[in-house]
Parts: C-alpha cells; structure tokens; sequence
C-alpha cells in the first residue's frame, strides 16, 4: 500500500508554507498516527487506496483528523470525509467534506465550512482554498468575525498572508464596539490598516444617543486613528443628521473631531435653509452643529413665505458664514461683495422687499426664516412696496439662484441591523 503517498497528497491541502512540488525542496516526513484500516482496489500506479477510521496524521506542523480517506492514485486528488480537520500553525479549518486536487493545488469544502486564523473566524457553506497563492473563497452565507468587526455577503476572497479580506454581493458589516452599520455591493477589509473600503450602492449608520449619522456613496472609506473613525464618501456622497442633509461629490467626515467638509458641488441644508458654495465645511463638535462655513460664490435660500411659494429670501457673498446654536442657525455673517433679497410680512400680510448690497451683511433668524438683516460699508440698496412685486416674484432672484429639490432622506437600517446589540 502506498499510504505514504496519500498521506503527502492529504496533507499538502493546507500547510500553507507549500507551493508546487519543483519549488518545495525536501519534504518534511509524513508521520502516520493513526488508520483502523486501508484497503485498497487496482493496480498500484493507477488504482484506488481507502483508509477508514479515526485517520490521524501530521507533516511537520500540519495536522489532519477525518473519518474516512479515498486516494485518486492516477488522477492525482483525494477526498477527505467525516469531520474533517485541518490544523497549521494559527489556523484551523473544519468541514464534513473535503476535496483535494493535487494538480491545481486547491482544495474544495462543502457542506459547511469553518476556519479560524488567530482572532479572525469565517464561515460559509462551501469554500476553496490555494495552497499555492494562500488566498480563499468562501461562498454562499458567508460570515467573518474578528475583533472589530461582523461581515455577512454572498462570497469573500482571503488572504491567509495579509489578512485581507474582499466581499461581494450583498455586503453587510456591523461594528464590534460601536452602533455602527455599513453596507453595500462589495467591501474590503484591512484589519492591520483599520481601514475599510464599501463600494456600489454604499451606506453607513452611526447611532449614538441622540441621533443617527447616515452617509452614502458610490464608495464609502472608514478609517479608524482612534476612537472614532474618519469616513470618506466619493461619487454622489450624502449625509443626514437631525435637521442637517447635504450633497457632494466628495464628502469627509471626521467623527472625532465633528468636522465635515463637502467639496466638488456641494450643497447642505439646515431645517429650511439650502447653502451652496465651492466648498463648505461643517464644524460639529461631540455631534452638535456649531457652525457651517461656504466660501467662494456662497449661496443662502430660504423659503420665506409658507403661502407664497415663489418667495425666497436670498443672501450671497465670497464667504458666508452661518452660527448655529442648539442645532438651529441664529445668525449668519456674509461678507466680500455680499447681496441679499429679503421679503417681507407684518400679520401675515406681504409688505414687499428690500434688495442690497454691501461688503458685509449680517442676518438673525428665527425659525429658520431672516427677521433682522444689518448692512456694512459700501450699503448700496432699495425697498419694493407689495403692489411692485406682486405677480412678479422670479423676476427677483440673485445671479446664481437655484432651489434644489434633492435633498437626501436617510435610509432604514437593514433588516438584520435593526438591533441594539451589533453581535446579534
């Protein structure tokens, strides 16, 4: 019997120091534990060798345990039955059925599959590994769970040598120390680089005791320096908190520090304000919004009149800066050529308009709508009575104007997510 031979076949699955028999230099002994009994059928070059019983073997490090043993002599593969486990070094895999093909240098599990790779444990219902390139696939259910993080998807790829892991389809990731939630088309993962990269259709959730952070994106980045992690949304970003949407190509968000900024066509709306800019950034400290800055062709509409639609009041300048208290704008600075068109209401009746410019204009709010407006240097300006501009409405917008529609709205949790405890 060549039990020697099936041996070295079975144990080069997973000892993952081995690549192709030209490259692997002397070979360590196989050491035959135990086998209750081999029995074998055909000739001795081509034939089949069956081993039955409490198979237990081992080559240097690696360690193999299964029930029974079939030895594919002529076509170079075995099959590995029965509570098959697989040991070397920090990892263990576990399966009920195992296939190896001694050319490819890969293996196939079915019927359920674990492996656990230091503090790391992936299971699926099929999997297969290289023990050339290291790299595994887990298919179907599959579910990763380290120390920071629970990942569910359709398939993963892993890399035995760099820990990475890459999954697709139908992806859902829930933070271990945190009530935070990612999902999207595709993820990958970098455990050493605590990064992690979500793309197509991604979202993330972030739930504290007040509100709940959500973003999305064409592609979503999460890293973590700290505590707290720093997101990056690229392609059609979108954020909303309480009473705080906004819109960018490109939108970061640094939770540590409660700093946003929205760069590449932004937009940002408070309550019932919209504020466009080249560029805006949101100050945010521990989650409260303190203050929001537009700089370069900034633009502030509100709506001012609930009954008259068509009116907006309207502020713009190089830099306009809105002061925010108890998550409400108070009062706003504009200033470097700043222009404004205010509306006006004394008892719920239109009383006309006051048009200006100046290098610098300050307005108060309440409820979201200007109720003070004081003007500095260079004021050049004039009043409309009711009868003007009544009919006359779009006649009086500021070069620039445009009210936007697209506000984004936070999306539900998914279903598996809807749970207080992230480990479920």
């Amino acid at each position: 019997m060549r039990v020697s031979a099936l041996l070295f076949v079975v144990v080069v699955i997973f000892c993952s120091g081995v690549s192709a028999q030209d490259d692997m230099g002397p070979q360590q002994p196989v050491i035959l534990e135990n086998a209750d009994s081999v029995v074998g059928a055909g000739p001795l070059e081509t034939g089949i060798r069956k081993f039955f019983g409490r198979i237990r073997f081992r080559q240097g490090n690696v360690l193999v345990t299964c029930d029974r043993a079939v030895q594919y002599i002529l076509e170079n593969r075995a099959d590995l039955f029965g509570h098959v486990v697989i040991t070397q070094g920090s990892m263990t895999l576990r399966a009920p059925t195992v296939q190896y093909d001694g050319n490819r240098l890969v293996a196939d599990a079915h019927g359920g599959v674990t492996v656990n790779d230091q503090n790391r444990t992936i299971r699926a219902r099929s999997g297969t590994y290289s023990t050339f390139t290291h790299i595994a696939t887990f298919l179907d259910s599959v579910r990763i769970e380290d120390d920071s993080v629970l990942v569910w998807s359709d398939t993963v790829h892993y890399n035995r040598d760099t820990k990475l892991s890459t999954a697709f389809g139908r992806v859902l990731i829930a933070s271990r120390d945190s009530l935070s939630w990612m999902q999207g088309d595709s993820a990958t993962h970098d455990p050493a680089a605590k990064f992690m990269k979500v793309w197509g259709n991604a979202a993330s959730w972030s739930i504290d005791k007040e509100d709940t952070t959500f973003l999305a994106a064409d592609t979503l980045e999460s890293f973590r320096e700290g505590a707290a992690p720093r997101y990056r949304a690229r392609g059609r970003g979108q954020l909303v908190r309480g009473g705080v949407a906004a819109l960018a190509d490109t939108l970061i968000y640094d939770e540590a520090s409660g700093r946003i900024y929205l760069r590449s066509k932004p937009i940002l709306w408070s309550d019932s304000l919209q504020l466009t800019a080249d560029t805006i950034d949101v100050f945010a400290p521990n989650k409260h919004l303190s203050s929001v800055v537009g700089t370069n062709t900034a633009f502030l509409i509100s709506r001012s009149d609930s009954v008259r639609a068509d009116r907006f009041d309207q502020i713009a300048g190089r830099q306009i800066t809105l002061n925010v208290e108890n998550d409400t704008v108070r009062n706003l600075i504009a200033v470097d050529n700043a222009k404004n068109i205010t509306w006006y209401v004394e008892d719920d009746k239109p009383k006309g308009l006051a048009r200006f410019t100046a290098d610098t204009i300050k307005a108060y709010f309440e409820q979201g709508q200007i109720t003070d407006v004081f003007w500095r240097i260079g004021v050049e300006g004039e009043h409309h009575p009711e009868n003007i501009v009544a009919g006359r409405e779009l006649d009086y917008r500021l070069p620039g104007f445009l009210w936007r529609t697209d506000r984004p709205r936070r999306r539900p949790l998914p279903a598996p997510f809807r749970k207080s405890d992230a480990g479920m």
